[in-house]
This record gives structure tokens, C-alpha cells and sequence, in this order.
């Protein structure tokens, strides 16, 4: 059985397809017998009763026991395989050429079950039903007397070379179509490579590169639209400016290595504790700035305190097993407040911090509330 899909190709559904095409096939044919059988009653009645027996009952019959298995095959069994699909319309082309065997050119209906061998742009699916085929042609030369008698020897011998023809024609077309599909991989890949480049670079023009927080030009980009948005509706917004106590004794005394690893880490802790919808940025240098949304005041100011008490019981090996601390000025988001004064205030609460021994939150607990 094959499987449903195969090499991006749904085994299943082009089954089906093939089938219904086998349908149209079928009742094309069986078509064609009921015109036969008008123009026999007009213009052959004697000929009449042997026409329905050899032209009409046993070829119907044949057509609906070959479409009846194959329904049972794909529909019940399950079984998708191209081979017993092949077999299936070199069997129906058969019995249309036996059952019309004065009718000059219906060998070449042989060329359909070749040609629905393309469909997988497969060559040995194509050889198969090649070989099928043409086998079927020499069987029926062998076994009717009637086709050997209604053909010139020119046709004899030009049939067999048509068939090879149109599998050499077919082989052109699954070579054409497998270089098509190259081309379409190798430009989807290309496609994908850029887009992956352009993801990259989008990232990393939008990322500080130590700590990987999203950088200043972002951080005000984010600003903007969020104060904007808050100007539009009632939002829960709050600003947090934060700096490294005593950063600079860090770079002095043990280099700007050492720095950049406390950089990193204060970062990772800031991040981490910060919520899924919150946009943590490196401002600049050891300052970090964090917009916190869908948080009341409180909620945020017991978020940020969370992240100074996490940040002052971090051990930093680089210094010796030392401990650094932040300072935090945080400012609620209220209607009017434009986006300068939104940080200015956060800003000016992260100075009354320093002033005020460091290590802590300064904020302005006589808040307004964006409603």
C-alpha cells in the first residue's frame, strides 16, 4: 500500500483523481457504444443482435467490473499504489480496442494510461506503464483476428513505434517538469534564506547586542506607540527607568569585561522576571528602561521590587563573589501626559532614588490613572 503522502505528493487524492478520470473515461466509452448501437438499428438491423452481444454487453460488463474493483481498491482497501492504477487503464483502453476492432486508430488510446503516469513525475512509474502498455499492444495484435484483419501493415508496424514515441515524448515532459521543480526549490530556498536573513537583521537592528534586550531607537519606538494608544483608550501603563548602582567602580577595578558579564546577568534577571506583554530595553549604557503593561500601579511597583531584591542576592563571580544593586524610578501612564514627560518623570524618580542612598523605588504614590 502506498502511503497517503509521499515526497509532498498526496497519494490519496490524486488516486481519487484518476479514478474519477477513469469515470469520464468509462461513460465516454460507453457513449460511444450507444451511438453505435442508434447508427447499427438505422443503418445495419440485420447486423443488430450481434452488435449488442459482442460490441455492447461484454465490453460494459468489462468497464464496470474494472471501475467496481478499482472504487473497492481506493475507497475501501485503502490502496493507493500507481501501478494497480496503470494496469486498471491499460485495461479499459484495451477493451474499447477489442470491442471496436474495425474502428482505424484506437490503438493510440494506449497513449491515456501512459499519460496519466505524468502525474507523478516519476520515470520508472512511467517505464512501468510503458512496458504495460506495450505489452498490451502485442497481446491484442496476438489475440484478435479481426484487428489483424482491419489493419494495413503500415499500421501494423506504426502503432508499436507510436507508443514508443509518446513514452519518449513523456520522458521530455518529466524531465522538463523535474527541471521546473528545481528551479522552484532552489527559488524557495533562496526565498527562505532571505527571509531568514532578513529576520536576522530586522532582530539584530532592533536588539542591543550584549544583552539582547531590545536597544534605545526600539525602546522609543515602542514609547510612542503606547503613549499614543493610551492618548486613544484607557490602558494599564507604566515606565521604569533603572540604573546599576555604582557601575562605574565595576569598570574601574576590575575592566570593562567584567562590566559587560554584570550587564548581562542584571539583564537576564530584569527579563526574566518581567511579563510576556512587557518591553524591556539596555536604554544605554548600565541604565535599563521597562514599559509594563496590563498591570495595575501596584502590580507593577511589586513586580519591579521582585526584580531589585533578585538582582541584589545575585553573586557575580566576576567580582569576587560580589553583589551589585539597582536604583528605579517608576511613573504611571495618565491621560495628557506626553511621552517626554512620561519619561522625564520616570526619570527624575530614578534621581530621587540615587539621592536617597540607592538600592531602592522612588515613585510618586499621588498617581493618576489612565480611565
Amino acid at each position: 500500500m502506498e502511503k497517503a503522502h509521499q515526497q509532498g505528493m498526496d497519494y490519496e487524492l490524486w488516486a481519487k483523481k484518476i479514478l474519477y478520470f477513469y469515470g469520464l473515461l468509462s461513460i465516454v466509452a460507453i457513449g460511444g457504444q450507444l451511438v453505435g448501437l442508434i447508427v447499427t438499428f438505422f443503418f445495419y438491423s440485420y447486423y443488430i443482435e450481434e452488435y449488442i452481444s459482442l460490441r455492447m454487453i461484454w465490453p460494459t460488463a468489462f468497464i464496470l467490473a474494472i471501475m467496481v474493483i478499482c472504487w473497492f481498491m481506493v475507497k475501501v482497501l485503502k490502496i493507493y499504489t500507481p501501478y494497480i492504477l496503470f494496469f486498471a487503464g491499460t485495461l479499459l483502453a484495451v477493451v474499447m480496442i477489442l470491442s471496436n476492432p474495425g474502428l482505424p486508430g484506437l490503438q493510440i488510446v494506449l497513449l491515456l494510461p501512459m499519460a496519466i503516469s505524468l502525474i507523478y513525475l516519476n520515470k520508472f512509474k512511467l517505464t512501468v506503464s510503458f512496458l504495460i502498455n506495450f505489452v498490451a499492444l502485442l497481446i491484442i495484435y496476438i489475440i484478435s483476428p479481426d484487428i489483424q484483419e482491419a489493419m494495413t501493415p503500415y499500421e501494423f508496424f506504426a502503432y508499436p513505434f507510436i507508443v514508443v514515441g509518446g513514452y519518449i515524448v513523456y520522458l521530455a515532459v518529466i524531465e522538463r517538469g523535474a527541471e521546473m521543480l528545481s528551479t522552484l526549490q532552489q527559488a524557495a530556498e533562496k526565498e527562505e534564506e532571505l527571509l531568514i536573513q532578513n529576520r536576522v537583521m530586522d532582530r539584530l537592528s532592533k536588539t542591543d547586542a550584549l544583552t539582547g534586550l531590545y536597544n534605545h531607537k526600539t525602546f522609543q519606538n515602542y514609547l510612542d506607540l503606547l503613549v499614543q494608544q493610551g492618548e486613544q483608550s484607557a490602558i494599564h501603563l507604566q515606565l521604569a527607568v533603572i540604573d546599576i548602582d555604582n557601575f562605574k567602580m565595576i569598570n574601574d577595578n576590575f575592566g570593562h569585561s567584567t562590566g559587560d558579564a554584570v550587564l548581562k546577568r542584571v539583564a537576564e534577571v530584569i527579563f526574566g522576571n518581567s511579563g510576556p506583554h512587557d518591553i524591556v530595553a539596555r536604554y544605554g549604557g548600565e541604565e535599563f528602561a521597562v514599559i509594563f503593561l496590563d498591570k495595575t500601579f501596584e502590580e507593577t511597583l511589586a513586580k519591579l521590587e521582585e526584580i531589585r531584591v533578585a538582582i541584589a542576592e545575585l553573586v557575580h563571580p566576576e567580582i569576587a563573589g560580589g553583589t551589585v544593586t539597582i536604583s528605579a524610578g517608576l511613573q504611571n501612564y495618565y491621560f495628557g501626559l506626553s511621552k517626554s514627560e512620561f519619561f522625564k518623570k520616570a526619570d527624575a524618580f530614578l534621581y530621587d532614588a540615587k539621592r536617597s542612598g540607592k538600592n531602592r523605588i522612588q515613585h510618586n504614590r499621588s498617581y493618576k490613572v489612565n480611565v
